[in-house]
């Protein structure tokens, strides 16, 4: 009886490190309270002159623009960049006089916030507005406006 016993613990024993090991819920749950740490840091403020401080490292609206619009706007901002050349319609020039002298602050912010379908353009242009705050696409719209002509 005693053998039998001893024969059951160590069997149940075995079959439950396994299963621990194999089911562990915590390495989950240690990724979900960093995740949760990191989704409620406060969103970062621009400066006056357009930088963004996010936790030591400051991040300029140039570097920005490069990150989210130059794939498909081009660096220069005359719709050129990469992904641009397989788009229909083809992103916006920025630099053009005529979509320039057609356009105000108001507009080009709705676009990047809500996205082109938002006004009737494009729906291949994406809304920013879950990305960048309103500082942010304050100064976006100022460092497209300053494009040269």
């Amino acid at each position: 009886m005693r053998v039998l016993a001893l024969l059951v613990t160590v069997v149940v024993s075995v079959a439950t490190t396994g299963c621990l090991d194999q089911f562990n819920p915590f390495p989950t749950l240690k990724k979900f309270n960093e995740e949760r740490v990191q989704s409620i840091q406060p969103t970062p403020k621009l400066s006056e002159t357009g930088e963004l401080d996010t936790g030591g490292k400051v991040v300029s609206v140039a570097e920005s623009y490069t990150q989210f619009c130059a794939t498909c706007h081009g660096a220069t901002g005359h719709g050129d960049g990469p992904a641009g050349v397989a788009l229909t319609p083809k992103p916006r020039n920025f630099v053009d006089p005529t979509w320039r002298a057609s356009v105000d602050d108001a507009r080009i912010t709705k676009v990047i916030k809500e996205g082109g379908a938002s006004v009737g353009l494009s729906p291949m242009m994406a809304p920013w507005g879950g990305v960048l705050n309103d500082d942010q696409i304050k100064a976006m719209v100022a460092y497209i406006l300053a494009f040269p002509q």
